[in-house]
């Protein structure tokens, strides 16, 4: 009867267990909800272990950010100098879809994007890319203090995120210079173009006109007075 007893308690409290830690794990894999997907940047429904680890990460990547961005703007078109911004945009892109924030996902998304054109070279590194990779910088700690719930962002997000989505579809591509033996090679030399032009204008420059005495006939009549 005891060791009936027994074992029921125990089975009683593996019961127990079992609940509290479904009930655990229930809360930490919850997904935002629509209504908290509908704020765009907040992130209230998220785990809160989850949470302090994405803030954290997020300005760990400002901080990247900014240093990187000073390096950059001293000189666009060193490539070395912009994959580490191109690198911070990619795991902000990442780690805001992981934690269920989509449209801070897709904020950093825009400017991966952008960089990877101009580091395709298919998109000039010029003022306008550079000063929108910088407004997105700068509006980076906005979004996250509104993923934070203290306050909306002063940046125009939308504007920025238009910039960035007007830049990377046009066609102002990096002009890439002639190299020794490109299109030089087919060029005529200056003695060439020089012999050509004599003979255009020798082409162009009709004979002179024969005289009149040259061309009248000597008539058998004629005869010299004596």
């Amino acid at each position: 009867m005891i060791y009936v007893l027994f074992v029921a308690l125990v089975l009683a409290a593996l019961a127990a267990v079992l609940v509290g830690l479904g009930v655990w794990l229930g809360q930490r894999g919850k997904r935002p909800s629509a209504a908290t997907r509908a704020h765009g940047y907040r992130g209230d429904e998220v785990d809160d272990d989850l949470r302090n680890v994405f803030i954290a990460e997020v300005k760990s990547e400002i901080g990247n950010l900014r240093r990187n961005l000073m390096l950059w703007k001293a000189a666009p078109a060193n490539l070395a100098r912009l994959m580490p911004l191109r690198r911070s945009f990619h795991t902000l892109k990442g780690s805001s879809r992981m934690v269920g924030v989509p449209a801070l996902g897709d904020f950093n998304a825009r400017f991966e994007r952008l960089l990877d054109r101009v580091i395709d070279k298919s998109l000039a590194p010029d003022a306008a890319v550079v000063a929108v990779v910088e407004q997105a910088v700068a509006a980076l700690p906005e979004l996250l203090a509104q993923f934070e719930g203290q306050r909306t962002p002063r940046a125009d997000i939308a504007a920025i995120m238009k910039t960035a989505d007007r830049l990377i579809k046009s066609e102002r591509a990096v002009v890439r210079p002639l190299r020794s033996g490109d299109a030089t090679d087919s060029l005529p030399t200056a003695g060439a173009a020089a012999q050509a032009v004599r003979a255009v204008r020798s082409a162009a420059t009709p004979p002179p006109p024969r005289s009149s005495a040259a061309e009248a006939p000597r008539r058998d009549d004629d005869t010299t007075p004596h």
